[in-house]
């Protein structure tokens, strides 16, 4: 059984309007993210949420309310040569673990507190470990998890509304849930592709906040199934998709945590 509570630091915003805080901008739009081989299934739930992020985001350029003119997107590449920008570990500093079941650290360019050079996140080794691998509610908390602090990686801050994938808190309902995107969410992160980095993004007038389901861009995430053509032939090891921010000042997961 496990147990979760969060709770939030600053940044956070209660949604009261159709608008995110925003916590920093990837300088470049392809993200070379390292994700640890092992265990295997935890590689997969993370590589499966960075298909979800880039694949969303793809497709909010394509057909989404606001029309956008152009195809500029963030795109998450799996490396494992060294040259990662954004990198996962499967482990918890001392200082985390007490509190936090996910967490991004962000590190600027010199001299700014909006321009990503790149990021470090830490996911739970409590859930992401080799005796959850047939744990199907490890699984889909695991996803969950991957797909908020990839948001976090995209700079995308904290949303207080009870259903965004970047809402921080935990609720057991989310865990038998469909984790969903906003159009808010990706609209945001369309904002930071152009090369803009402002403190909050709000919809345009007469835009609505709406939700799609992250599932809805994998063929079958919970058995880890990648969704076709989005590993590139010549290199079955590498995803390309959309992209991330840094620091680590803004909401984290924090946890009560029985397992």
């Amino acid at each position: 059984m496990v147990l979760v509570v969060m709770v939030a630091l600053t940044p956070v915003h209660a949604a009261t309007e159709s608008s995110i805080p925003i916590n920093g901008r990837y300088a470049v739009l392809t993200i070379k993210i390292y994700i640890p081989l092992t265990p295997k299934w935890a590689h997969d739930v993370v590589l499966n949420a960075s298909i979800a992020w880039n694949r969303a985001q793809l497709r909010y350029i394509q057909g989404g309310p606001t029309k956008a003119l152009t195809a500029t997107v963030y795109n998450f590449v799996e490396t494992v040569d060294g040259t990662a920008t954004s990198t996962v570990s499967f482990s918890m500093p001392a200082a985390y673990a007490a509190i936090a079941v996910g967490w991004t650290n962000y590190n600027f360019a010199p001299g700014t507190r909006t321009s990503i050079i790149s990021t470090q996140t830490y996911l739970t080794p409590t859930i992401f470990n080799d005796a959850q691998a047939n744990n199907v509610t490890a699984r889909r908390y695991g996803f969950w998890l991957a797909l908020h602090e990839l948001g976090r990686v995209l700079g995308l801050g904290s949303l207080m509304d009870g259903k965004d994938i970047m809402e921080p808190r935990y609720f057991a309902a989310r865990v038998d849930g469909i984790p969903q995107f906003s159009t808010l969410d990706l609209y945001a992160l369309h904002v930071l592709a152009q090369g803009n980095a402002p403190n909050f993004v709000s919809l345009p007038d007469g835009v609505q906040d709406q939700f799609i389901p992250a599932t809805y861009f994998l063929l079958n995430p919970y058995s880890l199934v990648a969704a076709p053509g989005l590993v590139p032939s010549v290199n079955p090891s590498t995803v390309q998709a959309p992209e991330p921010r840094t620091s680590s000042l803004h909401v984290r997961f924090f946890r009560a945590f029985i397992i």
